[in-house]
């Protein structure tokens, strides 16, 4: 069994809201995007999540801090669930089955992806998935350039970086340290015909961008974006445009300095419970 086939267990636990910051850190040796924390608007407790794990990584978890384990089941055309289909301003919509992707292909209405319910973050529900999907269709629809790129740091399920394809990118690539989320990803990909899309396992905490490109999206930890704010921004090409998400209303001030100061200026901040997501574009 490779590696990539063991990492298919999550672990789960309740704990007080007041607490959940503190799980980052209790989590930190996982990595950046394995760990989830979640909690309702009101709610005095929140969900922690760690995803991608070794099943003696798990049980670790599970021995420390109590908890539960689960192991995924992959999803295909024949067991996943539905949902209702997600539009994004008129110009891409979203389906959680097979089917429904061939009835939108054959009506023709607009450009259509197929990701089905998984483990990995990203189906397009979350506020802070739905909120950069509106942006990028947002800039897809004012960009000049008729060939541009699209860089997907913390692609997930890579469906912003499919929705880029769609919408018109040339040449997209995304990237995620968590091995289980591009295994989700690259499934994405085939089932929706998008192999031109490149995948990359990659740290964005060590990572040296080699280009710029002329969108760069990064729906991660707030902690993560502060720190690699640098390199990420030296990614973005010049009057390029960068997405931000994965940032909770509590930390979007030191988030967004933390680009101002690299010479981003934000155009538009939209906010959905306590989750927002940014639009800016490098002007120095």
């Amino acid at each position: 069994m490779t590696k990539l086939l063991e990492e298919r267990f999550s672990w789960s636990r309740r704990a007080s809201a007041a607490s959940a910051d503190d799980w980052f850190e209790t989590l930190l040796h996982l990595g950046p995007m394995r760990v989830m924390v979640t909690q309702n608007a009101g709610s005095n407790t929140a969900k922690i999540q760690a995803h991608g794990l070794t099943s003696d990584e798990a049980g670790s978890l599970r021995t420390k801090h109590g908890g539960t384990i689960s192991e995924a089941t992959w999803l295909t055309a024949q067991n996943t669930p539905q949902r209702a289909p997600i539009r994004v301003r008129g110009k891409l919509a979203i389906v959680s089955t097979q089917t429904e992707l061939e009835a939108a292909n054959n009506s023709g209405a607009v450009p259509t992806l197929w990701i089905p319910a998984s483990l990995a973050f990203g189906t397009g529900e979350h506020a802070t998935t739905a909120m950069c999907l509106r942006h990028l269709a947002d800039i897809a629809r004012h960009l000049t350039k008729t060939r541009w790129s699209f860089l997907d740091l913390g692609t997930g399920s890579a469906i912003l970086a499919m929705s880029a394809k769609v919408l018109g990118a040339a040449e997209v690539l995304g990237t995620d340290f968590d091995a289980l989320a591009l295994r989700t990803a690259k499934e994405n990909l085939l089932n929706n015909k998008l192999n031109s899309i490149q995948l990359k396992r990659s740290d964005v905490l060590k990572w040296k961008p080699a280009r710029t490109w002329d969108v760069v999206a990064a729906n991660l930890f707030s902690g993560v974006l502060i720190q690699a704010a640098p390199v990420i921004s030296a990614a973005i090409a010049r009057d390029g445009h960068l997405l931000l998400s994965g940032v909770l209303r509590n930390q979007e001030a030191e988030v967004l300095a933390s680009f101002q100061a690299k010479g981003v200026a934000f155009e538009k901040v939209t906010r959905k419970g306590k989750w927002i997501s940014a639009r800016g574009k490098r002007v120095s």
